[in-house]
């Protein structure tokens, strides 16, 4: 078989990738998610595409507006706790649109509505730092293009409890996450106090990455909420006894963060802890 000139740079492209991993293996840096995020670099210089996932992600938050849409529906009939127990669910749920999981097959958006009030979380009792947030500042790292949309309605439970809830999106592109050129789409004005940018284009909030605001709105954070995997393998490492309250709400989509959260593949989960904000500052 002979190889197109296109072909063969694209496979030279992906052995030096391969040697790029090896390298930051080798060398005891096992850090995924600053792997993933030079690596994704790289990726990108190679296509010349400042955002290669960019008409995927469109498609996701077209399908994510209009679950929300449905799900607003849904929640306008609830009492009050049930209100959050369905918002925090349906941005769990969310979290299932993910297009960078090796293998992982997302289910069809139009069966995440029929399946909120379904879906089983390890940790929802964590759901109480929710409740009384009159008054606190709360930083909503996002994730995912159309899972965001989901996150819209919990972020408006929030502020309709009082709190101050600001969004943080990326300010470059990371496989399907969500950056300010997806703002537009998601009509995230209307549902987060603020919208700011992480200042990097990396998987999660890098400290020596931190644009000015998120620094800044990081020092009066009452409570963070962290969706995703990437933002848990990122913050988990700077977790302490006593810190910025911390609730990463993900779904545990590959095996080696199921067993170190010690729940099963593909579980919903909800767990608190605290990080030490002081080295992000």
């Amino acid at each position: 078989m002979r190889y197109s000139g296109t072909d063969r740079r694209a496979v030279e492209f992906m052995l030096e990738l391969a040697r790029k991993f090896y390298k930051y293996v080798d060398s005891g840096n096992l850090n995924v998610t600053y792997i993933a995020t030079e690596l994704f670099r790289d990726v990108k210089k190679f296509l010349n595409d400042p955002d290669p996932y960019k008409e995927i992600k469109h498609e996701a938050n077209r399908n994510g507006m209009r679950l929300y849409s449905e799900l607003k529906e849904v929640m306008s009939s609830l009492s009050p706790r049930d209100k959050l127990i369905i918002a925090a669910k349906t941005a769990l749920l969310g979290n299932s649109i993910d297009l960078g999981v090796s293998g992982y097959e997302p289910p069809d958006t139009r069966e995440l509505a029929s399946m909120v009030s379904e879906v089983e979380v390890v940790g929802i009792s964590e759901i109480e730092v929710l409740e009384d947030v009159s008054g606190k500042t709360i930083i909503y790292l996002l994730d995912n293009c159309g899972e965001a949309a989901l996150d819209k309605v919990l972020a408006e439970e929030l502020r309709r409890r009082g709190a101050h809830v600001v969004a943080v999106v990326k300010s470059g592109s990371f496989q399907n996450d969500v950056t300010v050129s997806d703002v537009s789409d998601l009509q995230l004005h209307e549902s987060f106090d603020d919208i700011i940018e992480s200042g990097t284009d990396g998987s999660s909030i890098f400290i020596g990455e931190l644009s000015s605001d998120l620094r800044s709105y990081l020092k009066q954070a009452d409570l963070i909420v962290s969706k995703g995997m990437a933002h848990y393998e990122y913050l988990s490492d700077f977790e302490v006894s006593a810190g910025t309250t911390v609730m990463y709400m993900l779904r545990a989509k590959c095996d080696p963060i199921a067993r170190n959260l010690g729940v099963s593949k593909n579980d919903y989960v909800i767990r608190r802890a605290s990080i030490d904000i002081k080295k992000f500052i």
